[in-house]
This record gives C-alpha cells, structure tokens and sequence, in this order.
C-alpha cells in the first residue's frame, strides 16, 4: 500500500474551505495515480495544539510504479498548485500532503524518511488507515494499524462523514 494523508486547515482562494481543499487534492492525486481508497474526513485538533484552525484529514491509497522520491515531488507539486509556501513548522496551511508509507518500504534520507517517522503517534493519521485497512501492518513497528489505533485512545478526533 502505497498511503498519502492530506489535510488542510485554511480555506484558499481558489478551492475553498478546508474540506473543500481534501477533496481537490483527491482529485489531482487522481490525475497522477490511481487512487484505489480514500479513508473517511476527520476533524482534527492541530498538533502541537495551538490557536490555529482545527484540520480535516484524510488518507486515500494510491497504485504507482515512480520512486517514492518521485512521488514525493510530485507532492510538491501539488500542494503548490494550492499556492503553499513552506514557512515555519506546524504552521497553518491550505493544504499539506505527506507519503505516508510505500509499501513495506524503509528509507532514512535526508529528502525523505519512510514509514513517516511521527505517524504511529497521530490518530489522525492511524484512524483513516485503519479505514482503507486495518491490517495494514507498521514496517518498522511490526504492529497492524488497529492495534496502533488502540495505543491512541486518548487522542480525540471526530468523522466529518458521520455529521
């Protein structure tokens, strides 16, 4: 499995609200790849907390023969087609765009760090796999993504689907 979460917390001026943002980013993810899953929208407090707007995020499962470096520009690219800019970390944005994982894949580069070192602590990210597959198994933790979502009880976020 091929997994790439997206989230945004600020509307944009040319696609507008956040959940809006998930939505376009689906769809250009589409134009690139094939996207065979897409997990449920969540609404997410920010992490660290602070007093920007809460995210909507999402996973969706892609199907690609390019490189994960590849892939990750290709990321790049879209999330500059939203007209993000790169500033300070943990900032708010229109839309950010992460890979995830790469099939079983581990990579420890300067560029790039597969599985995503922080994913396994972030319920936003382990509840929407669990969605597209709650077996998916960690590469490194060895753990099956519902396991790893029991672990993250106390986190809360909530389904955007379900209101």
């Amino acid at each position: 499995m091929i997994l790439v979460a997206i989230g945004s917390n600020l509307n944009s001026k040319s696609f507008g609200s956040p959940e809006q943002n998930c939505k376009v980013a689906i769809d250009m993810l589409s134009r690139y790849f094939e996207v065979t899953k897409s997990s449920n929208f969540y609404k997410t407090e920010p992490i660290p907390k602070s007093e920007q707007p809460w995210f909507v995020n999402c996973i969706v499962n892609i199907k690609s023969k390019i490189s994960p470096s590849n892939l990750l520009d290709t990321l790049l690219q879209i999330e500059s087609q939203f007209g993000r800019e790169r500033g300070e970390k943990n900032e708010a944005r229109v839309i950010d765009l992460d890979l995830i994982a790469y099939n079983r894949l581990i990579v420890n580069s300067l560029k790039l760090t597969l599985p995503h070192p922080r994913m396994h602590l972030r319920k936003f990210v382990i509840q929407p796999i669990c969605d597209i597959n709650k077996n998916w198994i960690h590469p490194v933790l060895k753990k099956k993504a519902s396991e790893i979502l029991k672990e993250l009880a106390n986190q809360k976020i909530s389904n955007i689907n379900e209101n």
